[in-house]
């Protein structure tokens, strides 16, 4: 997988070019970053925590999920606003859902948006889909302490406008920001990034004691 080397520039003087060997230079616009994109792949053994905000007139929510994955496979536990606690396993085009108290987990057929769509972030997918069109601001900025490729859309049909970061190093979406009528509605983030994966050996078993994956394996 191709590599993206950052620009040195006065507006981003930490994002200096390294002396690392094989990285490709690439400059990013609304024409090219939909294969950037494409071309990154993601770390596939890790843990963070991904922690969402969501406001609506009158109120507003937080959630905040434990993710761990490992060779396809991802497992993530989600403390919704309600004070409940959500768990789910995706791999093998299977997922799995069940909370705190069920004995017994629900299964399903997965896709390749599982995953993101049980984290309650975006998907890669939907990116990747967009009309260029679409897209009004890209570029590279620190986000977090991440280096990240940045995407702005526009989204006419909806009155939605949408940020996105995904790191240069790990290939995760680091945040994302959802603004309607100059109000941001929706805001992901992300901490404590671990790989590979570390202590993981009881995460992929079911509720009623079956292993689905072991770490490493």
């Amino acid at each position: 997988t191709n590599r993206v080397e950052l620009p040195d520039t006065d507006e981003s003087p930490d994002f200096s070019a390294g002396a690392d060997a094989g990285l490709t230079v690439v400059e990013v616009t609304p024409e090219t970053v939909q294969s950037i994109l494409a071309s990154m792949s993601r770390y596939q053994s890790y843990s963070r925590t991904i922690t969402l905000q969501y406001s609506w007139t009158g109120g507003t929510g937080t959630m905040t999920a434990q993710v761990r994955a490992d060779g396809g496979w991802s497992r993530c536990d989600t403390l919704l606003a309600s004070g409940v606690t959500e768990h789910s396993i995706v791999g093998g085009e299977r997922l799995w859902y069940w909370y705190d108290d069920d004995k017994q987990a629900l299964e399903g057929e997965a896709d390749q948006r599982s995953q993101d769509l049980l984290q309650y972030i975006p998907t890669y997918e939907d990116v990747l889909a967009l009309d260029p069109g679409q897209i009004t601001g890209t570029g590279y900025e620190e986000k977090d302490g991440a280096r990240c490729i940045y995407v702005e859309v526009y989204r006419e049909e909806l009155g939605y406008l949408e940020r996105y970061w995904i790191s240069v190093s790990s290939g995760l979406l680091t945040a994302a920001e959802t603004e309607k009528d100059g109000r941001v509605v929706y805001a992901m983030s992300s901490s404590q990034l671990v790989s590979p994966l570390a202590g993981g050996e009881d995460a992929f078993t079911l509720p009623e004691g079956r292993v689905l994956h072991r770490p490493g394996e």
